[in-house]
């Protein structure tokens, strides 16, 4: 799947860009204080990511600095791209290293999915706010509901024992359901001002990896209306959220070729800002993240993990 992808997006890139000194061209033009901010928008969108992660281990008891955090989230993301099944093993990777922190297993197994799950909340947030682009006071209507669903969800009962009976002939089923309400029960017990903070830095993720779009569109000149701009990556990003390929490689170099060649880019431009974006937000991420490996692999921990909550029946 992997090949195939990267083939289709070679083609692509040799029928719509056949002449390779345009682009040396474009890419000795290019503007470097526009540049370096890309670069660093790029990096706070990841620092982004991890306040986020470091945010909700907080609000499980987690005794970890927010450094640490940063190097757990970049090592995973390296793991992810570059080892084969890469989402499982990065998922693996950071569970283990939030229980060397000192975080429960069930708070490691919550931190782990709710926070892929806020990342998702967030982004359909500011999908639907740029789908509504024309009418912005609209965009409460997202967000009442988000906040809705952590009040009644944080009131509402779980009915264990009914669970336990309808699942009694499947023990796969009742094993989720057990972890599942072991993550529910400890996201009921986090503060709504813990769940906003957490939910602000998943946001700031998104508009930080779009301004680092936007900034190497101006690097290169390109005369593209924003909106039009933040159109294409948001329905990259929906489509990226299949994990089809590690990291999203090929498919969002072809689906942003696309996209930018449509909102009015021209050929050459468009290559130019997908071979800019992605080697800020894809690329640099990856001796970043051996960074954060080698940092944690070197600071080996004296105390034990924390003790493991007992599974608990469901």
């Amino acid at each position: 799947m992997v090949v195939a992808l990267l083939a289709a997006t070679a083609v692509l890139v040799h029928r719509q860009f056949p002449d390779p000194e345009a682009l040396f061209d474009l890419l000795r033009a290019v503007e470097p204080g526009w540049a370096a901010l890309a670069v660093a928008a790029g990096l706070t969108s990841q620092l982004a990511f991890a306040l986020q992660q470091h945010g909700l281990l907080v609000a499980f008891g987690v005794p970890v600095r927010p450094s640490e955090t940063v190097a757990i989230t970049s090592a995973a993301n390296a793991i992810s791209t570059v080892v084969p099944a890469g989402a499982v093993v990065s998922a693996a990777y950071t569970f283990r290293q939030y229980a060397v922190h000192g975080a429960t297993s069930a708070a490691a197994a919550a931190v782990t999915v709710l926070s892929g799950v806020v990342s998702a909340l967030a982004l359909v947030v500011l999908a639907a706010g740029g789908s509504l682009s024309a009418a912005p006071a609209l965009l409460a209507i997202p967000v009442a509901v988000l906040v809705a669903a952590v009040v009644v969800g944080r009131r509402l009962p779980v009915g264990r024992s009914r669970i336990k009976d309808r699942l009694a002939g499947h023990p796969r089923l009742r094993k989720l359901a057990r972890e599942a309400y072991r993550v529910l029960r400890l996201g009921r017990q986090v503060r709504l001002r813990d769940w906003a903070a957490v939910f602000v830095f998943a946001a700031a993720k998104w508009v930080f990896d779009l301004a680092c779009l936007m900034l190497v569109a101006a690097a290169f000149d390109a005369e593209m209306r924003w909106e039009h701009l933040a159109g294409v990556y948001l329905t990259v990003q929906v489509v990226r959220q299949i994990p089809l390929t590690p990291g999203g490689l090929g498919v969002i170099e072809a689906s942003l070729l696309a996209g930018l060649t449509a909102a009015g880019a021209t050929a050459t431009e468009s290559l130019g800002i997908v071979i800019g974006y992605r080697l800020i937000s894809f690329w640099l991420m990856l001796p970043a993240g051996l960074a954060g490996y080698l940092h944690l692999r070197s600071r080996k921990r004296a105390t034990p993990a924390g003790p493991r909550e007992p599974a608990s029946s469901c």
